[in-house]
């Protein structure tokens, strides 16, 4: 794809990659790809394991650079874009011993989300993914669906406009897989692009 940066994103382009390339070492994890997310989009990388989707998501979330190629996020290169980008890891990183309502509290803290808007927007985001009356359980006492439920309240808690999940399901019954989903789609309908990483297809 071709085009300087407002064009990009005027034509409602968020992400961006050209020949993107990542090497450890001899090995090349990813090879040469291209690939443009627009604004609002649920897009997937879909792949076994091995295939580079994290290489790739470590990349657009500003973890480490690319080897070759170019990638721009909102017309930034990823590192400078961090603070618009909302990012789940593929292994659950919160803390065990705090409460629900804790984890999204410091979560919020370390985005410098203000108080009051922190108040309003962790309600909204409890509700929506029916935790609202667990709110002061420990995150070690959690399910594993209920677990990755929390980690997309705090990957969401500052209004990112690049949501980056990479393989959120993996490991979760059928039931709380579905019910991911929806929640999901709800948060697109709210404006935040979405892009995740999953190694099965019917997803």
């Amino acid at each position: 794809m071709t085009g300087n940066r407002s064009d990009l994103i005027d034509n409602g382009v968020l992400v961006s990659a050209q020949a993107l390339s990542k090497n450890y070492g001899k090995f090349e994890a990813v090879k040469s790809i291209d690939f443009t997310i627009k604004k609002g989009e649920i897009f997937g990388l879909i792949g076994p394991d091995g295939a580079g989707k994290t290489s790739i998501f470590h990349i657009m979330g500003g973890v480490m650079n690319q080897s070759g190629g170019k990638i721009e996020i909102l017309g930034k290169i990823p590192r400078q874009a961090r603070p618009d980008i909302g990012y789940l890891t593929q292994k659950f990183s919160l803390y065990l011993d705090l409460s629900i309502k804790e984890n999204i509290r410091y979560s919020a803290a370390l985005r410098h989300v203000e108080r009051e808007q922190f108040e309003i927007r962790s309600n909204e985001l409890l509700e929506l993914m029916d935790l609202k009356r667990f709110e002061n359980r420990l995150a070690g006492n959690l399910s594993g669906g209920m677990k990755q439920k929390l980690a997309l309240c705090c990957s969401l808690i500052s209004r990112p406009k690049l949501l980056l999940l990479d393989e959120p399901t993996t490991g979760v019954d059928p039931v709380s897989r579905r019910d991911f989903w929806d929640v999901l789609s709800t948060v697109a309908l709210e404006g935040v692009t979405v892009a995740v990483a999953t190694p099965y297809l019917d997803e």
